[in-house]
């Protein structure tokens, strides 16, 4: 029973990042595990315990109580491994965890309490009821790699262990192994790194190197574009609802294009005499995965040359393999055959650890000077531990093929289901970055909560579009498994 009093008191040495676990996890634990068996356990806890508050965490004599109880209680090895396995995954209930968020999180975001993540495996999550489910959503494409990764965690504690930070303009080693071996995945020329924490911020630094380079000010970013939640980054972002509470949508520095459209950039470019054009190449939160045209991107690429304009390519989501159309496709540019002027990186970049990037040209760079900018955080060597690894392993997993593979098997799969419900309607996407539509909301929700039924985790939609960004790890049997049970929750409608 030493496991389950390590689960039930927490070892300060071991587990430093846990408390004691509570009466009411306990009694939840019993219930997944036993079902409807639990009750009786849970009324002997009780009378045993006589605790008032269930939320208070246990001493160890309480604990000593609760494992001689359960020494004697008649449930099996295996019974007792799995109450212990959940007790060690979250010491914490799952109506605790909702209340403590409800009470005390500033609510910038509506608060998923469906699915309560304690564990990753691969493509598989594990809730606190001790449900798996496959993960279509990876994050917002932050864990391309998986839910959980040992090298990394490793690479991390033994980087925590010898020295866990460094300011920005502090040289480091560990940022020296990353750009020894970084080269071979970025665009030609863009070899000039800003790092950064998040991708708002990292575009925040995008936009400041872009009018420091050209002297001015004027951006023309896309009618249903979205690059983030920091001030600049809010400001290029089209939807009124996220720029109007904060007074910024009425910029005269900012300009909305009509998407794949060439002649409404045009008439912009001439309008403001814009030097800057920030774009995501596949729009996601806003447009539902709506990818550029091939012929829209190369006609941007001879505006921008035409009115001699710079081009943001913001590649937050769509990067690190997300929208391959070929092998070698690291960045969605690459499989439009193009480079932008500057790029911004992140999400996936360090394998679900924080940290992005401002990539670009060494003359751009070069606007910047001393003092322009900043960052404590920026670079620090453990988000440098983390980039390393995970670019390594995008690469030694070959992950562009896999994602050119599972998006064929993935469209084509949607297109049979298509055949089989009326309701589906457009099918879009490019790699794995993939969506269609259901008509409407309200459809979404109903297929989303038949998925979660099932066995999948997609809580991405935009509108009527229901959107999936699954690890780019996922295999065909995934994939598979992903279809069938698709092909049931569409039934629901």
């Amino acid at each position: 029973m030493d496991e389950l009093r390590n689960a039930l008191i927490y070892n300060p040495t071991k587990n430093p990042e846990r408390t004691n676990a509570t009466v009411e996890r306990i009694f939840e634990v019993l219930e997944n595990v036993l079902g409807a068996d639990a009750s009786q356990h849970i009324d002997n806890l009780n009378n045993l315990l006589q605790i008032k508050d269930l939320r208070s965490p246990i001493n160890e004599q309480t604990a000593d109580r609760i494992i001689a109880y359960f020494d004697k209680s008649g449930l099996t090895r295996e019974q007792i491994d799995d109450i212990t396995f959940q007790l060690q995954l979250s010491e914490i209930s799952t109506a605790e965890a909702i209340e403590l968020h409800s009470q005390f999180k500033i609510p910038v975001s509506r608060p998923e309490e469906d699915i309560i993540p304690v564990l990753g495996k691969g493509c598989w999550i594990m809730d606190t009821k001790g449900k798996w489910y496959l993960d279509m959503d990876s994050n917002y494409s932050a864990t391309n790699l998986g839910m959980a990764n040992e090298q990394i965690a490793r690479g991390l504690y033994n980087q925590a262990s010898t020295l866990i930070s460094m300011k920005e303009d502090r040289i480091q080693i560990t940022r020296s192994r990353f750009l020894k071996e970084i080269h071979t995945m970025m665009p030609e020329g863009l070899n000039q790194f800003y790092w950064q924490n998040s991708g708002g911020e990292a575009v925040d630094k995008a936009l400041k190197i872009a009018k420091a380079f050209t002297g001015t000010t004027n951006v023309i970013a896309f009618k249903r574009g979205f690059h983030g939640r920091t001030h600049g980054a809010v400001a290029v972002t089209w939807n009124e609802k996220y720029r109007k509470p904060f007074g910024l949508h009425q910029l005269d520095w900012v300009h909305f294009a009509e998407f794949n459209n060439l002649k409404s950039v045009e008439d912009l470019l001439k309008q403001t005499g814009a030097k800057i054009i920030i774009l995501e190449m596949v729009q996601g939160e806003e447009a539902g995965n709506l990818p550029a045209t091939p012929e829209f991107i190369d006609g941007l690429w001879a505006l921008a040359k035409k009115h001699n304009a710079l081009i943001i390519d913001d590649e937050v989501q769509a990067g690190f393999g997300r929208t391959a159309v070929k092998s070698g496709d690291w960045f969605a540019c690459m499989s439009y055959n193009v480079t932008p002027d500057i790029m911004v990186i992140g999400k996936s970049f360090g394998g679900g650890y924080p940290v992005t990037a401002v990539v670009t040209k060494k003359e751009i760079a070069q606007a910047m000077q001393y003092g322009y900018d900043g960052s404590t955080f920026g670079g620090n060597p453990m988000a440098m531990v983390a980039a390393l690894i995970a670019t390594r392993q995008m690469r030694a997993k070959n992950i562009t093929q896999n994602v050119v593979e599972r998006s064929r098997q993935m469209m084509e799969g949607f297109q049979q289901l298509k055949a089989r419900h009326a309701v589906m309607g457009e099918i879009r996407g490019r790699g794995l970055m993939v969506a269609f539509d259901l008509g409407s909301p309200q459809n979404v929700e109903k297929v989303q909560a038949a998925l979660r039924e099932n066995g999948v985790k997609a809580s991405l939609s935009t509108g009527s579009f229901i959107r999936f960004l699954p690890p780019t790890i996922i295999s065909e049997g995934e994939v598979k498994y992903f279809l069938e049970k698709l092909d049931r929750s569409l039934s629901v409608l």
